[in-house]
This record gives C-alpha cells, sequence and structure tokens, in this order.
C-alpha cells in the first residue's frame, strides 16, 4: 500500500511540475516545436518522466520498489530501473485521478 500511495503521490509532483515546464516552454515558445517532432512529440510525457526521475533521484540504487517488485527493463541496469520508474509514474497518472474521484464520491455521497 505504501508503494501505490508513494506513485500516486509522485504523479500529483510530476504533474505539478509540467504545469510548471509547459508555461516556461510555451512562454518561450518552444513547447508547440518539441510537440511537433515526430518520435519526441508523441513521448514528450515519458521523456519529461524520466527526467524527473533522474533529477529527483527517486529510484536512487533501486531502492523505492527493492522489496516489492524488481524494475529493471531489457537488463539496463541502473538505466532500466529509472526507465521502468517513469512508465510507472506515467502509468498511475490516471490510478491516482481515479482514486481522487472514488474519494471524492465517498465522502461527498454520505449526505444521501
Amino acid at each position: 500500500m505504501a508503494t501505490i500511495l508513494t506513485l500516486i503521490i509522485l504523479g500529483m509532483v510530476f504533474q505539478g511540475a509540467m504545469v510548471v515546464v509547459d508555461s516556461v516552454l510555451d512562454a518561450v515558445k518552444v513547447n508547440d516545436t518539441l510537440k511537433s517532432i515526430p518520435i519526441v512529440g508523441s513521448n514528450l510525457n515519458l521523456i519529461w518522466a524520466y527526467l524527473f526521475v533522474l533529477i529527483s533521484q527517486v529510484n536512487d540504487g533501486g531502492g523505492m520498489f527493492g522489496y516489492a517488485a524488481s524494475l529493471e527493463v531489457l537488463s539496463l541496469g541502473r538505466f532500466g530501473m529509472d526507465v521502468a520508474t517513469a512508465i510507472v509514474l506515467v502509468a498511475f497518472i490516471p490510478v491516482r485521478d481515479a482514486a481522487i474521484s472514488a474519494l471524492k464520491q465517498g465522502i461527498g455521497g454520505r449526505g444521501d
């Protein structure tokens, strides 16, 4: 449960950081250019997530998921673990949205 909660909180922090990054890129008029690059544009969110994992050192030494699962992509060592953490982070954004929606319905629905 702690891993899921950690991923939900990381998703919230990541989305908050992405709002700032998007606004800065829009201010310098680079965001549309990046999104128009064929391979980079469609995977830009994953690239930002990977950079977020590297900068924040979330997976420092593989300790974040050490007890729950082995996160290593294609036996690439630390790079593979960071890529897998970025993929999980991006994948947990809809889970976070669903959990917050369920909490809102559960808390708000008791008065009926």
